[in-house]
């Protein structure tokens, strides 16, 4: 028989506290201030973890757009100095020494998204293919207008004979028609 818990897998996972949030450095002390909204997570590796595994673990119970570019796990030692950056994990072998280090240490796992910013000149670069994407579009309608005989622009009010608004709210009584006529 297959148990699907097995107490000696546990020997093999580490227990770590996630929160997300940001880093601000202030007064010359490094603060991770959390996202109340997003809450903490419970996150369980195995010695076998990989960057990989933990970005998708944090990206999947934040709820994180899958394509953020950038998901940043970070982690703070209460022994450490205050104006010491956090600790970055940023490659597996990192993965491996922050599971080492939860074996003796309480480790809270800082989480911090940033999508890829865009620079001035890729905006400009977007912006200029919009705009010659929409001449094309206009070359396109001009071409219509050749074909176009003008048959139905007939039926179209000229804006000059088209009944003016501007009196709007001003409504003219049957007897006011009347004084008019005589």
């Amino acid at each position: 028989m297959h148990r699907l818990w097995d107490s000696s897998q546990t020997s093999m996972m580490r227990q770590l506290h996630a929160v997300y949030g940001e880093w601000l450095l202030k007064d010359g002390c490094w603060n991770f201030v959390v996202d109340h909204f997003k809450g903490a997570r419970m996150l369980f590796l195995s010695e076998g973890s990989t960057h990989a595994d933990l970005v998708a673990m944090a990206q999947e119970d934040y709820n994180l757009d899958m394509n953020t570019k950038s998901v940043e796990l970070t982690y703070s030692l209460q022994q450490m100095a205050p104006d010491l950056p956090p600790i970055h994990v940023t490659s597996d072998r990192q993965v491996w020494n922050l599971l080492k280090i939860t074996k003796t240490h309480e480790v809270r796992l800082c989480v911090s998204s940033f999508s890829k910013m865009k620079t001035v000149s890729e905006e400009r670069d977007e912006a200029e293919e919009r705009d010659e994407a929409e001449e094309g579009d206009e070359a396109e309608e001009g071409d219509e207008a050749k074909d176009h005989d003008g048959k139905e622009d007939a039926e179209i009010p000229v804006v000059a004979d088209a009944e003016d608004y501007s009196e709007y709210g001003n409504v003219k009584y049957e007897d006011e028609e009347e004084d008019d006529e005589i």
